[in-house]
């Protein structure tokens, strides 16, 4: 009587547990996802060459307003 005493709690516990794993994936089963049919606008590339420059005045930028440099920042936290 002490074992079922002790194991009672765990078990309710348990049930309620597998009640809504059960419903969570019959809900999920149930419910219909629709795909954008843009979604091909949101992956494609937006220009089909990659400018130079444009990274050039990124870094260039970075350096003068960051007050540490990104390849500085992870020494600084203690990653290598």
């Amino acid at each position: 009587m002490d074992i079922f005493k002790k194991a009672t709690v765990p078990l309710i516990t348990l049930l309620g547990l597998v009640v809504v794993w059960v419903g969570l994936y019959i809900y999920y089963e149930s419910s219909e996802i629709e795909i954008n049919p843009l979604a091909d606008s949101y992956v494609s590339q937006l220009q089909k060459t990659f400018d130079l420059d444009e990274l050039e005045e990124v870094n260039r930028r970075t350096k003068e307003h960051f007050p540490v440099l990104p390849e500085v920042f992870f020494t600084l936290v203690g990653r290598d």
